[in-house]
């Protein structure tokens, strides 16, 4: 398929067998861009990115025999979709928690009507906030219950520290193809899980890398990362690089706010790189030939690119 590592565009590939394989770098206008976005299943615009591929690892190791899959978070959240999808993918039912809204109103989201049509089935709470919604989600978490943590990731003050090596792992991986050229690389930071897994694979080869960018999407996560890294065994002081961080959160920018952005034809998720681009366009730092590299999560989905692959499951099985 054109712009996936996929071959065919399926529900029935094996998509576990492209777990481990490298997306490209492209070079565009002098600046090369790691394609993250192209680990797209279902094609490009498809659901895609890194967080669906570390998604689909916590559902390969850990679902075991559950018969259903139990979440929580913002109706703006990718991770409905991305859950639901992947819950159709492995053949079970999925459960999702949301707050402060309507069955009318929420499926005007597209992370909600993507879930929906692939058989999510949504519970209304009273309020929105994220601790509630979580609450909700530990009250109804059964013995046969997979849960799908909020952030799409563990938490390493729960988890072993080899889970969350292995969670990293996966992403890691993608470091490998790192052109040794690119001196200075560029990474949107949300959750920061991607930023880790990058760090992760670094750490063990840095290649000609220079200096290390993340500029931060939402509120500060630089301790976050630091005790994550520190759990699998990884000096945050001892890099050969330099690692510095901008926040665009501390500058004004908001995470909810939504910005239509591009690069030598690269178009950024508006929710993450696109908010980067118009940040490294303002300050010219994106220049042709200097050895920079951008790093590319995800790109944002289309629900009529995904509409042809929805299917649904009986609410009854999770009732």
């Amino acid at each position: 398929m054109k712009n996936s590592i996929f071959e065919t565009a399926s529900m029935s590939t094996d998509w576990e067998s492209y777990m481990n394989k490298l997306t490209p770098w492209e070079e565009h206008d002098g600046v090369m861009f790691k394609r993250e976005d192209f680990y797209a299943p279902l094609s490009y615009s498809g659901p895609n990115g890194s967080k669906l591929r570390q998604l689909q690892h916590l559902f390969q190791r850990y679902r075991g025999n559950a018969t259903h899959v139990l979440t929580g978070a913002s109706v703006l959240s990718p991770q409905h979709s991305m859950t639901a999808i992947l819950s159709s993918y492995y053949g079970l039912p999925s459960r999702h928690i949301v707050g402060a809204t309507t069955q009318e109103a929420m499926v005007k989201n597209p992370n909600v009507a993507v879930a929906k049509g692939f058989g999510a089935h949504f519970e209304i709470i009273p309020v929105a906030f994220n601790p509630a919604l979580q609450r909700e989600v530990k009250r109804l978490t059964r013995d046969d219950s997979f849960v799908v943590p909020y952030g799409i990731t563990r938490c390493h003050k729960t988890y072993p520290a080899d889970q969350i090596y292995d969670f990293h792992e996966v992403g890691a991986k993608q470091v490998e193809n790192l052109p040794t050229d690119v001196k200075t690389l560029i990474v949107p930071s949300g959750s920061c899980n991607t930023l880790v897994s990058i760090l992760l694979g670094l750490s063990r080869n840095s290649k000609n890398l220079e200096t290390l960018y993340a500029v931060g999407i939402g509120p500060d996560r630089r301790e976050w990362v630091r005790e994550r890294l520190a759990v699998m065994g990884v000096d945050y002081n001892k890099f050969q690089f330099n690692w510095r961080e901008h926040s665009l959160h501390e500058a004004g920018v908001k995470y909810t706010d939504k910005v239509k952005a591009s690069y030598g034809g690269v178009v950024g998720h508006p929710s993450y790189e696109g908010k980067v681009f118009r940040h490294l366009k303002e300050h010219n730092a994106l220049q042709p030939g200097k050895g920079i590299g951008f790093w590319v999560v995800g790109s944002e989905p289309s629900v009529d690119v995904i509409r042809p692959f929805f299917t649904q499951h009986p609410e009854e099985a999770i009732a």
